[in-house]
């Protein structure tokens, strides 16, 4: 009976470790996720998280050595509070960027340090715990490998289930209540004194996060209404963005990250400047790939051109296409382009899909967010561009949207010159779009707008606007030292990082 007991022991101490290491690295994933959201700059912001995160770990762990007696009951405590505190932190940082918004990285720091002490002083004391119920010396070893094997549990399951299932807030409520079964499955192991207080707090923190989690949708929805001031009519976390579209009166936009996608006022002038002069240079344009573009919108433009046969649809986030297919005002506004026949959609990473494609294409469309983060510098660095080479007609065209020329400059001649690099022939051309202002596009593959026919039923886009868009102002013309952005060097991100957040501030 008594190794029965001790076996039962040894298995609930494991499941424990299992549980806390799932959780520590979930909150941290968590945290580091949501300032990227917030806060931009996701290299930054993870690399802070990361390191604050073991840092507190290692204070925490320190801390244990005066950990003498009553391991079990301190344990309990350590675990209800990074429930509470880890459950709510999501919360926390969301009110803390709109309440102090000149603080919120020191707010964060101190909540990431605080949860991080709490989830140091695990470890020893569980390893201690083991080591008392194996009645063996190796208990650290197997406390670490059942730790690192937690978290790898945890690190699969925050992007695959948790984020996109539950979003950010949420997913902190619902990882602190899980955290919960630690003490839970301790409490039988302390005096009915003790257990009594165990069991009161964790009574009251369970009703705590389950009331945040009832609530956290409205509280989002309220922060949010400050960032964007307009109706919002649908919200979503994929595991990739977080998308918001709004509404104000006739005027529909959409947001990643913060960042606006497009204004239906005029995201006209953007679509058929992206789409229509690369149409009328080309001969041939039966095969059309297009990589981003999820809304659709893209699309609907192209299918303004009877000789196209086929379009490809590239775009990383399912969601993305799902709401523009089904959403009634964005499938409105694209006019159904996405369940044509002629358009086929394909889920994947774009550098992936051109990685694997074997078909020649008679034009591709690169319609990407601009360059915000080193995942999205790779679409437009030097190796990306020659794998849309390989896959082009010999007569065929390369598209992209390249960001202002006036406020990103250097970031549009930089792209410019690293197309040229590969394609040898640019034409670069900006038009005016209110929403944006001053906006960039480059040609590929072709070195003139000469004699170019520009049929097509526009709201904007006319042959004169089209000849004087290739003429730049003084202050938005070539820069003569412009660097190639290549995968090693993502010179177009740390241009970005640097000019653009100049604009915003």
């Amino acid at each position: 009976m008594k190794l029965q007991n001790r076996n039962l022991t040894h298995i609930r101490i494991i499941t424990i470790i299992l549980i806390a290491s799932s959780v520590a690295i979930v909150f941290e994933l968590l945290i580091g996720t949501i300032c990227t959201y917030l806060n931009g700059d996701a290299g930054f912001q993870l690399s802070l998280t990361v390191g604050i995160f073991l840092g507190g770990m290692g204070i925490g762990a320190y801390q244990t050595k005066n950990f003498k007696h009553k391991l079990t009951n301190k344990l309990i405590f350590i675990q209800i509070s990074t429930s509470l505190l880890g459950g709510f932190s999501g919360l926390m940082l969301y009110t803390s960027y709109y309440i102090i918004s000149d603080s919120f990285i020191l707010f964060m720091i101190l909540i990431l340090a605080a949860i991080s002490i709490l989830i140091g002083m695990e470890v020893p004391i569980l390893a201690e715990l083991l080591r008392k119920s194996l009645k063996e010396n190796n208990a650290f070893a197997k406390t670490l490998s059942f730790d690192y094997f937690g978290s790898l549990i945890g690190s699969l399951v925050f992007p695959l289930i948790l984020l996109p299932t539950f979003g950010t807030v949420k997913t902190a409520f619902v990882v602190g209540l899980i955290n919960l079964t630690s003490p839970i499955l301790l409490r039988n192991f302390i005096s009915k004194t003790q257990k009594k207080l165990a069991d009161c707090l964790i009574i009251f923190v369970t009703s705590l996060l389950i009331v945040g989690l009832y609530y956290s949708e409205k509280s989002i929805r309220f922060f949010e209404h400050k960032i964007y001031k307009d109706e919002i009519l649908y919200t979503e976390t994929t595991k990739f963005q977080r998308i918001v579209l709004t509404k104000f009166d006739d005027d529909l936009r959409l947001y990643s990250d913060k960042e606006l996608q497009f204004s239906s006022r005029d995201e006209y002038r953007y679509h058929e400047s992206l789409v229509h002069p690369a149409l009328a240079l080309l001969k041939k344009k039966s095969e059309v790939l297009i990589i981003g573009g999820g809304d659709g919108l893209a699309v609907r433009e192209l299918l303004k051109e009877t000789q196209i046969k086929n379009i490809t649809l590239v775009d990383i986030d399912e969601k993305i296409t799902h709401l523009a297919k089904n959403f009634p005002l964005l499938k409105k506004l694209n006019r159904n382009s996405l369940s044509d026949k002629k358009v086929n959609i394909i889920h994947t990473d774009g550098y992936r899909f051109l990685l694997n494609s074997k078909v020649k294409y008679d034009l591709i469309i690169l319609d990407f967010p601009d360059p915000r983060t080193e995942t999205i510098a790779r679409l437009y660095s030097h190796e990306f561009y020659l794998l849309c080479r390989k896959r082009l007609d010999p007569e065929g065209l390369l598209i992209t949207q390249a960001s202002s020329p006036y406020y990103a400059r250097e970031i549009f001649w930089c792209i410019n010159d690293t197309l040229k690099a590969v394609f040898k022939n640019t034409i670069p051309y900006r038009i005016y779009i209110p929403s944006f202002g001053e906006w960039g596009f480059i040609i590929a593959n072709r070195n003139s707008f000469d004699n170019i026919n520009l049929n097509l039923d526009s709201k904007y886009l006319n042959p004169t606007i089209l000849k004087n868009s290739i003429y730049f102002d003084t202050d938005t013309n070539q820069i003569e030292k412009s660097v190639i952005s290549t995968l090693e060097n993502p010179v177009v991100w740390r241009l970005y990082k640097k000019k653009v957040k100049y604009w915003k501030s």
